[in-house]
């Protein structure tokens, strides 16, 4: 099979360049947007969270199993890059606006948009993070993909978390509603740009295998597979506590350091972090397991974040020092991860014979988007238990709380990703293995 072209693996990465323009926003402002800008309460938030992970459970393999049966004349999983970005765009504007409505009207508003908007995520997101099996049968390339993936997707959150707050300003001039709305229109615009300009240069090129469509078959062969469930036990805490920092960034910066203007470096330092992270795994891939990447990168995070616990508060040099290299090491874990989804689809594919990528893809984005919903729940459950009140001086209870969010309960959801990839069972000698054989078995299929 031909290699990947240096720009065929960027325009893979434009993708989730255009995923985390959006995304990055959601992670990272949602929370305190509906907290101290929209005006519900961080209980609830949590609610609303929790429960569209709930959703996310269901709607995940069905997009996964849809994806599957998908054949159009732009392949299986193409398609979706070009009809879905234009209502992912209008409804992340609507989950930023905030209607002129009672609270419970708010409430409403709040749930169907933000359930929406994770629905349409889900709609575009699996079938992108499926498109790596499809495009090359190469581990390493398929490593180096998730790299760029993951470059560009950090460079759109880097672009996002230096510009957000300042266009806020910008559009809003003092009314933060009316600036969070303007922002989002922009942002979601270049999201749309940049999915349509991921779909005009990627190409499925791995053969199908001719196979007999059977849901019952596709769920039996993949809730068996120890690869798809230590996928999603992975990803889960890996993608909680990578995004914990940013999802607790504004109260940290606002109630501890008590300066929320340092929080726009804090998070441009922190997707920097991301982006040289995932830049080193592309070559760290060629000679390392993206098993023993996920371990490694997951053991550096866990033995630096926990300092954030100890120190000054004052000392934001230190804190931006700390974050850089946190997120570079996860940004090696994470990257590695999505490495990991075309690797799981093919390992279920060897050990089954059936081909059922959509559906083992929903493992890493379903860990993605419960990883970031349980993120938000967690803060917005924890600060209303500690007495969080918006806009306000914090009490010692719920002070304590940002705090433990910001560094200790990051560091041992670190530690739970260190022994749980330990039971991945893919090596590297397993890949060249499994894919000498899985070639032999496609060219039969496609000369029968």
């Amino acid at each position: 099979m031909k290699k990947l072209s240096f720009f065929d693996k960027v325009s893979y990465g434009f993708g989730d360049l255009a995923s985390n323009v959006v995304f990055t926003a959601v992670g990272t402002y949602l929370m305190f947007f509906y907290t101290d800008v929209f005006g519900i309460s961080a209980a609830l938030v949590g609610t609303l969270f929790f429960v569209t992970r709930m959703w996310d459970a269901i709607s995940d393999p069905i997009m996964g199993m849809i994806g599957d049966r998908t054949q159009t004349r732009f392949g299986k999983f193409r398609p979706y890059l070009l009809y879905v970005p234009i209502p992912l765009a209008i409804v992340a504007v609507l989950t930023f606006t905030t209607p002129d409505m009672d609270e419970s009207g708010k409430i409403i508003w709040a749930f169907v948009t933000y359930i929406l908007l994770m629905t349409l995520y889900t709609a575009i997101n699996i079938p992108y993070s499926s498109l790596p099996a499809t495009i090359s049968d190469s581990p390493v390339e398929r490593g180096q993909m998730a790299s760029f993936r993951m470059v560009l997707a950090f460079t759109g959150a880097l672009l996002v978390n230096a510009s957000t707050l300042p266009l806020v300003e910008f559009f809003g001039d003092g009314n933060k509603q009316q600036g969070f709305q303007y922002t989002m229109i922009l942002l979601s615009a270049v999201m749309i740009v940049m999915f349509w300009l991921c779909f005009s240069r990627v190409k499925e090129r791995v053969p199908m295998i001719k196979q007999h469509s059977s849901l019952k078959d596709d769920f039996a062969v993949v809730i068996k597979n120890r690869a798809w469930w230590v996928t999603i036990l992975m990803g889960i805490p890996l993608f909680t506590f990578t995004i914990m920092p940013f999802a607790v960034g504004m109260y940290y910066f606002t109630y501890i350091v008590g300066d929320a203007s340092k929080a726009g470096m804090f998070f441009t330092v922190a997707s920097l972090g991301m982006i040289v992270g995932s830049a080193l795994m592309s070559q760290l891939v060629k000679r390392y397991s993206k098993r023993n990447l996920v371990i490694a990168g997951a053991l550096l995070s866990m033995c630096l974040i926990s300092n954030l616990y100890w120190v000054d508060p004052s000392d934001v040099y230190v804190i931006y020092a700390i974050i850089f290299f946190n997120q570079l090491s996860k940004g090696i874990a994470a990257s590695s991860l999505w490495g990991l989804v075309a690797d799981t689809a093919d390992y279920v594919e060897w050990k089954s014979g059936r081909r059922v990528v959509g559906l083992s893809t929903s493992s890493a984005t379903f860990s993605h988007k419960f990883g970031m919903g349980l993120s938000g729940a967690l803060v917005g459950i924890g600060l209303s238990f500690a007495g969080y009140q918006a806009g306000v001086e914090q009490t010692a209870e719920s002070a304590q709380m940002i705090l433990l969010f910001m560094s200790l309960i990051p560091a041992f959801g670190a530690g739970c990703i260190v022994v749980i990839a330990y039971f991945y069972p893919i090596t590297r000698e397993l890949e060249d293995t499994m894919q000498s054989e899985l070639r032999a078995t496609r060219e039969a299929n496609r000369a029968n």
